[in-house]
């Protein structure tokens, strides 16, 4: 039976594009259904990727006109990928649909919610149906076309991705991190969002970089993450979904967290998959040097890779995709 799928997800600079490539992956896992993808005007970063995969897709300012469209489609299902939920929001739109996926969410709106996906949050206290851990990570189809089996005694390439957007600039500042390291005979491979606001800004300085003897590649717009981190002795990213994916090719991993939300993000520690650090101000740049060097040496990436090839993290997205079904056939 098609059911009819209502998606509310948000992309913006500030919270950047991983609610959207979630969805884009859950998406591409789903067969034959009924999809409108709702966004709202102010967060509407990503919609030319829906757009490119031909998902329809409306637009709305407020809360009336956002439940005038949930209540002219009639989902069956409505997926929340927006952060943390309002009790008031979910209630509302509990009148509206006999079924309530939210992504992570560990907002009070959560406990109204039929099924809950948490897989970069640590589990606390569950609730019914909610499902915490890297297993529920729903890692980008492109991850399971290229492999990396990189592991050399010295370091040849770093990949450096900070998401669709980087708002707070730590691409910047790793530059001047490999500069003050002297770390010429390294290839970085910089990977410039769909939403960078300060692109002339890292052209320059990586033009200087190259100028004085390094080895910086910048990567622009591109949607193939993985063959890239194919060939990566190591990968510096943000503390976000993306450190599934890294780990999904079995890449040490030094993981920065830019904001509150992604502090709480546990995996890199808990699995011991690499280092973490979170950024503040004043000791970001000491702190980051001393991650460098740590997964410069091999015993600790050898250490680190082993650990990573324990990991099932490619089969995350069946797993939630078959328990949407499962629960859906409950219901009808």
């Amino acid at each position: 039976m098609t059911k009819k799928i209502l998606i509310r997800v948000d992309g913006s600079k500030k919270i950047g594009l991983g609610h959207v490539y979630n969805v884009l992956t859950i998406l591409h896992h789903l067969r034959n259904e009924e999809i409108i993808i709702v966004m709202h005007k102010k967060n509407n970063l990503g919609s030319s990727k829906f757009k490119e995969q031909m998902y329809k897709i409306k637009f709305f300012q407020n809360e009336s006109e956002l439940f005038k469209i949930i209540s002219s489609f009639k989902p069956d299902i409505i997926f929340n990928d927006i952060l943390n939920t309002r009790t008031s929001y979910m209630k509302k739109i509990r009148k509206l649909t006999s079924m309530i996926v939210n992504f992570e969410d560990v907002g009070e709106g959560r406990a109204h919610a039929d099924l809950v996906f948490n897989p970069i949050f640590n589990e606390k206290k569950a609730l019914t149906k909610e499902f915490y851990g890297g297993k529920f990570a729903c890692v980008r189809d492109e991850f399971r076309i290229w492999t990396n089996n990189v592991l050399r005694k010295n370091v040849k390439k770093i990949l450096v991705s900070f998401g669709g957007t980087d708002p707070t600039q730590i691409t910047i500042k790793i530059f001047k991190v490999i500069e003050n390291l002297s770390l010429k005979n390294i290839e970085f491979i910089i990977i410039l969002g769909f939403g960078f606001e300060h692109k002339e800004e890292i052209k320059k300085s990586a033009t200087q970089l190259n100028k004085n003897g390094f080895m910086i590649k910048l990567v622009e717009k591109s949607d193939f993450l993985a063959k890239y981190i194919r060939y990566a002795d190591f990968a510096i990213v943000s503390n976000g979904r993306t450190v599934f994916e890294v780990a999904s090719m079995q890449v040490p991993i030094l993981s920065v967290a830019v904001n509150d939300r992604e502090k709480s993000h546990t995996f890199v520690r808990d699995e011991n998959v690499g280092r973490h650090i979170d950024y503040n101000s004043s000791l970001f740049t000491k702190e980051l040097a001393l991650a460098i060097e740590c997964l410069l040496e091999y015993k600790n990436r050898k250490k680190f890779k082993s650990k990573l090839k324990k990991l099932e993290l490619l089969c995350g997205v069946d797993r939630v995709v078959n328990i949407i079904d499962n629960e859906f056939e409950l219901r009808t």
